[in-house]
């Protein structure tokens, strides 16, 4: 066994014994008589959420592709992308999505897509949390100056893998994804057009916003309602279990977790860690911590199911709809310089 696949299934295994030790320490009752407290109709609300965030974000890539990609095999791929995140660090779901969009698309079309839709999401995500912060800031009082400071600075330096990832664009994305495909085995390529195929996608993905800026828009307003599912969810999964908390409470723990996923993004195993900073979260804003974790484990299987049932259809090719990104008529350009956003 490879020495990172080892890591990755010891830190999985400690992740969820000590979410497991944490619910034992709630109590198994507890845990049992909130759950059930739940209900078929809550459940079921849960559930159409979380596949409405699943259409929203395959929508906006459906848009970025200029709909040569079929809206169910988009929802497909990126619910296989949502589950390898949930096990993988540093976004490796986007690599799969990558590889399945180019088993249909080619390389240009798939790779650019999948950056100009991680670039979007790194602004949308961040902007809806901000202002999930500001509302509980505002309509919120029972948090003190420095608990919401805290919660703006760290939603504020949320932005930073935005400016990150354009830089990154700025110098070269897409040679920077075709090496880490070249690290997978089973993905390799050599071809000598690879260089050139990169500048085609780079160019491609900076001028997105020149040359298709109501696209744009659209991608950034997909995502923002992708993102609102995960805040209703939250408000659901709460009334559900008893709790009647205000639009502003609900909004600072929206917040609050929410740029919590984006340190736990980078680390080797994201379920049962997630569940149970929930704990000690929603203790810092003031929230009852049991039922912060309780609420946490609830949306993360409902994740699981949403997405598991979806997945396995990735994975049944059929007839390409398109090769390369050539293949397929080119919008209008507006006539801007080349640049990013």
């Amino acid at each position: 066994m490879r020495r990172k696949t080892l890591i990755q299934l010891v830190c999985v295994t400690a992740s969820l014994v000590g979410l497991a030790w944490l619910l034992g320490r709630i109590g198994w009752a507890t845990v049992g008589g909130a759950l059930a407290r739940v209900g078929w109709p809550a459940l079921a609300v849960l559930m159409l959420l979380g596949w409405c965030e699943s259409v929203a974000d395959a929508a906006a890539l459906w848009v970025i592709m200029r709909r040569r990609l079929h809206l169910g095999f988009a929802v497909t791929v990126n619910a296989a992308g949502s589950m390898l995140n949930l096990i993988l660090p540093w976004e490796s779901g986007e690599v799969l999505k990558g590889t399945l969009l180019r088993e249909r698309f080619g390389t240009e079309l798939a790779i650019s897509g999948t950056i100009i839709w991680n670039y979007v999401f790194k602004i949308s995500r961040p902007a809806l949390s901000m202002t999930a912060a500001l509302c509980g800031w505002a309509l919120y009082d029972g948090i003190d100056r420095f608990h919401v400071g805290v919660i703006l600075a760290a939603n504020a330096l949320a932005f930073l893998p935005y400016f990150g990832l354009w830089i990154f664009i700025r110098y070269g994305a897409a040679k920077g994804f075709l090496r880490v495909l070249d690290l997978i085995p089973i993905l390799r390529r050599h071809p000598a057009r690879w260089g050139e195929v990169a500048r085609q996608i780079d160019r491609e993905v900076k001028l997105f916003w020149h040359e298709r800026p109501v696209a744009y828009l659209k991608v950034f307003f997909l995502q923002v309602v992708a993102r609102m599912t995960g805040w209703a969810s939250y408000a659901v999964a709460l009334r559900a279990l008893g709790a009647h908390y205000s639009f502003g409470q609900v909004a600072l723990a929206y917040a609050t977790l929410n740029v919590a996923e984006f340190v736990t993004a980078v680390l080797p195993a994201r379920v049962g860690v997630s569940e149970g900073s929930s704990f000690f979260l929603f203790q810092f804003i003031g929230l009852d911590p049991v039922l912060g974790v309780i609420m946490a484990v609830i949306l993360r299987v409902r994740t699981i199911v949403a997405n598991g049932v979806i997945t396995p259809f990735a994975f049944l090719h059929g007839t390409p709809v398109a090769q390369t990104s050539a293949e397929a008529p080119r919008e209008p350009a507006t006539g801007k310089e080349p640049g990013s956003p």
